[in-house]
């Protein structure tokens, strides 16, 4: 779904509104997750961090009998999440919050939690507050930045501001972190370069098409800063890693 905008004012950044899922995740790497994390039949799926409610949906659709709650921060997403169930016909089994988190402790037997652990604070603030939110038996599909390599001093420089080699921990780590929370990983999908590269692509595409509309706007200079923080910053050293969890 394109946002509206003024024919002469550029859409603005990070609408999504040429990615179907809001994470480097490919259709088919999207499916089996969910398939896995709903295969215990859950009756409950609340996604923290539901941004449009792409996987929410996967996941109600995956487990005819359960109800959804999706909540996030930001307004359009939301209005994105409820124009899509009702499109798919889901409308009926889901409910969106623009809000907080914090402010949702529904238990729930499928938790997803994909890119969005700061709706709680740290890594290790999520784990924690996932687990307070689960029932018996449960799944969680939870979903993090790594660092595929340490980032160098010229990376950092240009990722975005304040960009620090604590903002993400490498693989190993972060199972280790999962570990010590209590966490048992039960499936882990590791994102290809070239469902990064599209994830990237997608959040440019659509300004990127209307500058070739409307060549010469001053949005080229921050489309290519946009270009720049990507390719000589995260592209190299950054990946994304989706883990199934149980407890």
């Amino acid at each position: 779904m394109r946002q509206s905008h003024s024919p002469q004012t550029p859409p603005p950044a990070g609408t999504g509104a040429c990615l179907d899922l809001n994470s480097p995740l490919s259709p088919l790497s999207a499916a089996r997750l969910v398939a896995a994390a709903a295969a215990h039949a859950p009756q409950v799926i609340v996604d923290h961090g539901c941004g449009w409610g792409s996987l929410l949906l996967d996941a109600l659709a995956a487990a005819p009998a359960a109800r959804g709650i999706g909540v996030d921060v930001h307004g359009p997403d939301i209005e994105r999440a409820h124009d899509l169930a009702a499109q798919r016909g889901l409308a009926d089994r889901v409910t969106f919050l623009n809000g907080s988190s914090a402010e949702v402790s529904e238990q729930a037997d499928l938790l997803i939690n994909i890119g969005a652990y700061q709706a709680f604070g740290t890594i290790e603030e999520a784990l924690r507050q996932l687990a307070q939110r689960l029932r018996p038996g449960g799944r969680v599909l939870f979903g993090s930045e790594i660092w595929l390599a340490q980032p160098t001093a010229e990376e950092l420089s240009v990722m975005w501001e304040g960009a620090s080699a604590d903002d993400c921990l490498e693989l190993p780590d972060l199972v280790d972190l999962v570990h010590a929370a209590g966490w048992r990983v039960v499936d882990l999908h590791d994102s290809t370069r070239t469902e990064f590269d599209t994830f990237e692509l997608g959040h440019l595409r659509e300004r990127e098409e209307w500058l070739l509309d409307h060549p010469g706007h001053p949005v080229q200079q921050e489309l290519d800063h946009e270009w720049t923080a990507w390719l000589r910053g995260r592209r190299r050293p950054m990946g994304f890693v989706t883990l199934l969890l149980g407890r």
